[in-house]
């Protein structure tokens, strides 16, 4: 059956990325929430006679925006909004533990980085879990306020503390090799890409789906971009905001097409 010439659209697309250079394909997201083109332009009119009323129009400034929203928050997009590739490999991080004094020790869950400087902080814990008196780090015997380090163990001065006394503990450790660093820097910005967008339209006559496929010729992803937490709601969202360029070797700042995917040669 021929293409619709009246359709309804609901689904969100799939969004894919191609590099402009090689023409590779970089990323496919198919969890998008939404995504959305908005088309824009400016007029400018020739006003005169008696009201000044608008005579003549005349249009420019053509372009367009592009905003997806994605439900999941993929690496290979990030990477592309910082200018930056995630690094896979070893990392340095920071943790905390709070842990309770049993004779005169206290275990950490890991090994500290520095061990011979000590750690970053110990602090005695206040009923209310804010930091009390501050113990500091003795490289020999711990006198009073003091504590030495061994491999993951920490311990006090002699009687200092009561069994079930708590302490809190901060200190730097190395991630698995598996760990992935994203970066953003002061000198690395977002790419521009070819996009395709492949959504499903509705003809209103039959109701059958047919494809529909958008391509974006130029998409300049923006640097202004969210990573939003909070304790409820729902899972934060991925906002990805594009500008749509005008392509080097043509006018077309975008292409849809609609066709019978059962047609496909």
């Amino acid at each position: 059956m021929a293409t619709p010439n009246v359709w309804a659209v609901r689904e969100v697309a799939l969004a894919t990325f191609y590099d402009l250079s090689t023409g590779k394909a970089r990323v496919q997201l198919t969890n998008l929430k939404t995504s959305g083109l908005e088309n824009t332009a400016e007029t400018v009119y020739a006003k005169g006679g008696r009201g000044n009323a608008n005579i003549v129009g005349f249009s420019g400034n053509r372009g367009g925006t592009v905003t997806l929203q994605d439900a999941v928050f993929t690496n290979e997009v990030i990477a592309m909004m910082t200018g930056n590739d995630i690094a896979t490999g070893a990392k340095s991080v920071y943790q905390r533990e709070a842990l309770k004094v049993a004779s005169d020790k206290v275990t950490l869950k890991s090994t500290p980085l520095d061990a011979a400087k000590g750690l970053i902080s110990v602090y005695k814990l206040n009923a209310d879990g804010t930091h009390g008196e501050e113990i500091t780090f003795a490289s020999d015997t711990a006198e009073t306020g003091e504590y030495t380090l061994a491999a993951k163990v920490v311990t006090f001065a002699d009687g200092e503390f009561e069994d079930g006394e708590e302490v809190a503990v901060y200190y730097k450790v190395n991630t698995g090799t598996t760990a992935k660093t994203i970066t953003v820097s002061s000198d690395k910005f977002a790419g521009t890409y070819k996009v395709v967008l492949d959504c499903l339209v509705r003809n209103t006559e039959d109701e059958k789906d047919y494809a529909a496929q958008i391509v974006i010729n130029k998409a300049k992803m923006e640097d202004n971009w969210t990573i939003s937490m909070a304790a409820d709601g729902d899972p934060s969202a991925f906002d990805i905001p594009m500008q749509i360029l005008k392509p080097v070797n043509g006018n077309e700042l975008y292409t849809m097409t609609i066709y019978d995917q059962n047609e496909v040669a």
